[in-house]
């Protein structure tokens, strides 16, 4: 029986949709909070009209929203290209390690989640109702962790077979990743590669 493809399309947004998306991010990575970004403060970073975010978004919560998602799809698909294109599952993880890296550095720590996790204005509950109605049916992580437990299997690096066990182990360790990148100084001892070795290395430990 042939291999099922799980190959994924990465959406197509409209190109002023993009800019608006990447002006959310680029104003959250420079500090703004929630409660007080403005949708003519986006569309001015975007360089486009107010009225023109209107003809694609009904708020500025659901456009707040939209962003974080195309931030996070755009390193699941990041993922998928690398699984399709035949890289290790040690490779893969590494990957994901350049990732939060990436972020952590443009976004202050991961403070993007963290403003909206503490943000109790109307903007911050709003905000939750946007993101509950996106994460409704989302296919990419039950499909991600399918080809990465395949990969590691079929190597023999893994004994674990269930995908809610293999995406359990991988993120909280992730987790942990995140935790030592923001927090550094705490482990003057440790140094990033063998920080994400050790991380590696616990994956795989908690899955055989």
């Amino acid at each position: 029986m042939g291999k099922e493809s799980t190959r994924l399309c990465q959406p197509a947004y409209p190109p002023k949709v993009t800019a608006m998306y990447e002006a959310v991010l680029d104003l959250f990575a420079s500090g703004r909070e929630l409660s007080t970004l403005k949708v003519s403060e986006i569309t001015a970073k975007a360089g486009i009209g107010k009225g023109t975010a209107y003809e694609y978004f009904s708020s500025k919560e659901e456009m707040i929203v939209g962003a974080i998602e195309y931030e996070a799809a755009r390193h699941f698909y990041m993922i998928m290209d690398l699984i399709e294109s035949g890289q290790s599952f040690r490779e893969i993880i590494f990957k994901g390690f350049d990732m939060m890296e990436a972020s952590n550095q443009r976004y202050s720590g991961f403070t993007l989640l963290e403003k909206i996790m503490k943000d109790n204005t109307m903007t911050g509950n709003g905000l939750w109702e946007e993101i509950k109605k996106h994460s409704e049916g989302c296919g990419l992580v039950p499909s991600l962790t399918r080809r990465l437990l395949e990969l590691a299997t079929q190597n023999g690096q893994i004994q674990e077979t269930d995908s809610f066990k293999v995406w359990s182990a991988i993120l909280s360790q992730f987790v942990i990743y995140a935790f030592y990148l923001t927090h550094q100084k705490l482990f003057p001892e440790m140094e990033v590669e063998a920080a994400r070795e050790t991380i590696y290395q616990n994956i795989l430990k908690i899955l055989h």
